[in-house]
């Protein structure tokens, strides 16, 4: 046995460092990395609170691996997300880690650009405010608006604290009453300039009542 091991022992040695420096070959062949930029998910938001701001919205994420692999990944094939479980009400830095970001078992994440995400998070509250009209053009002649009647005079929205007490009230879309010359209802949709304000209420009535005369 012994002299089976040890015959053409300089052969088996030089086979042996071939096969070596053919595996290095091969393994290294084909290998690159590309940078992919990944929309950012917020997970474990804590209930009643929500986002407010943040500083962006997708990071740069550098992969090293196989071209083969590499030429068909697609953004959508990654994952990016910060953890708010334990987030604070108020500004706040989280760091993306690497155990954060989701890939293929074939690539390893090589970098992450930027590192962190700055955001802010506040309560999520609701109040009511009173519905104005935006009224525009002017009735016809010899009429004029005597009163105007909205069903409900006030909405409920919800949103951040922060946002929510700077809102004092809402509108409803334009309401062209160019020509009018008798009251009319109108079921009108209600806008929000601010995004971060959601309305509860979609739509309300506009009860515009005519008469002859002059505007006293």
């Amino acid at each position: 046995m012994r002299e089976l091991l040890f015959k053409n022992l300089g052969l088996k040695i030089l086979a042996l460092c071939l096969a070596i420096i053919l595996w290095f070959l091969i393994s290294g062949r084909g290998v690159s990395e590309i940078t992919l930029e990944v929309p950012i998910e917020y997970i474990n938001i804590p209930p009643g609170y929500e986002i407010v701001k943040k500083d962006r919205d997708a990071v740069r994420v550098s992969l090293f691996g196989s071209e083969v692999v590499l030429r068909s990944i697609k953004p959508e094939d990654l994952r990016v997300y910060v953890d708010l479980k334990d987030a604070q009400p108020g500004k706040g830095a989280y760091r993306i880690k690497k155990r954060n970001i989701k890939v293929p078992p074939a690539l390893t994440i090589s970098n992450v650009n930027p590192s962190k995400v700055n955001i802010v998070l506040d309560r999520t509250v609701r109040k009511k405010v009173p519905v104005k009209p935006d009224i525009s053009g002017e009735p016809a002649p010899g009429k004029y608006i005597s009163q105007i009647i909205i069903k409900p005079e006030k909405v409920e929205v919800e949103g951040p604290e922060i946002v929510l007490k700077n809102i004092s009230f809402v509108r409803t879309e334009p309401i062209d009453i160019s020509g009018l010359d008798e009251s009319s209802i109108s079921k009108v949709s209600i806008i929000s300039d601010i995004p971060a304000a959601r309305l509860m209420t979609g739509k309300v009535d506009v009860h515009i009542i005519i008469k002859e005369g002059m505007e006293k």
